[in-house]
């Protein structure tokens, strides 16, 4: 009798013991998840930064990998940078004051490595690129009331200043949504290009504008920048007058009240219709119901 006692017991005891050893089984062939580092070189007015995203594959696209420790080298792995940890899109963001020239390869070239350990279930990552600096400066000017852009760029080749030549530095003012593009400019032979800027882009209330040159994502350079902010825009004026209807401000236009008006006394105009036909049928239905008993 003792032991048909203690036999739940055994059962139960059984029971967890392979619940346990079913679930280590399962959280053991569950495969890691294998992510992708991408890493950029940008340069924006003459201070350089490595932008690293992490990223994993799923079925709606990337995902991105928020709170995971990103560390940056230079020279490969030889000199630690620093670390950060990345946004919730998935990006660090490192900057840094100066490259070392020590750093540089024999080609005058800088390697950067991002590298993420892994953690838990997600597997290491490591991403490395080779860039070589390039100076690019911008410099604005009115002549006959021609505003020109003046655009040079140049690189070195050990301690020897060398024009970059034949590539193509896109010109454009941001915008609130996009970049207005006002011209792809292409470097001549000592690493210059000149441009007309137009005269009848808005700017803010004083008309200034941030003109912006851009190298983009060259394979061998990184993205390279160089903003100025001038008075070259027209002066515009943002703010809403106070009577002024519209879908953005406080006060709807009239046309949508009346709209919406005439919608909702629809609705509940049929709203009211049939509770009303519905008393009327009960009403109705009492009245015969009681002179059929009458009848009686």
């Amino acid at each position: 009798m003792t032991d048909m006692k203690k036999l739940p017991g055994y059962l139960l005891t059984y029971l967890l013991v392979f619940i346990l050893a079913t679930a280590n089984s399962f959280s053991q062939t569950r495969e890691n998840i294998r992510p992708s580092l991408i890493l950029q070189y940008v340069k924006i007015n003459d201070k350089p930064a490595l932008q690293a995203r992490l990223t994993y594959s799923g079925e709606n696209g990337d995902i991105p990998l928020a709170g995971k420790e990103i560390a940056f080298f230079a020279g490969g792995t030889s000199k630690l940078l620093g670390t950060l940890p990345t946004d919730e899109n998935g990006k660090a963001d490192f900057s840094f004051d100066t490259i070392r020239k020590s750093f540089a390869d024999e080609t005058g070239s800088w390697k950067f490595t991002s590298e993420f350990k892994g953690k838990d279930t997600i597997d290491a990552a490591s991403a490395e690129i080779s860039v070589r600096d390039i100076t690019l400066g911008m410099t604005l000017t009115i002549i006959d009331t021609i505003k020109t852009v003046k655009i040079i760029a140049y690189t070195y080749e050990r301690d020897k200043k060398t024009p970059l030549k034949g590539e193509v530095i896109n010109v454009f003012v941001p915008r609130m949504f996009s970049n207005l593009t006002v011209a792809d400019a292409k470097l001549d032979d000592n690493g210059t290009a000149s441009i007309v800027f137009p005269s009848d882009i808005p700017g803010d209330k004083e008309g200034n504008l941030t003109i912006v040159a851009r190298l983009t994502e060259h394979p061998v350079f990184g993205t390279v920048e160089k903003l100025v902010t001038e008075k070259w825009g027209v002066p515009t004026s943002y703010s809403v007058p106070a009577q002024h209807r519209a879908l953005w401000t406080k006060t709807p236009p009239m046309w949508m009240i009346v709209t919406l008006s005439i919608l909702l006394i629809g609705v509940w105009g049929h709203y009211m219709f049939a509770v009303i036909s519905l008393v009327l049928i009960w009403i109705d239905a009492k009245r015969k119901k009681a002179k059929d008993e009458y009848k009686l």
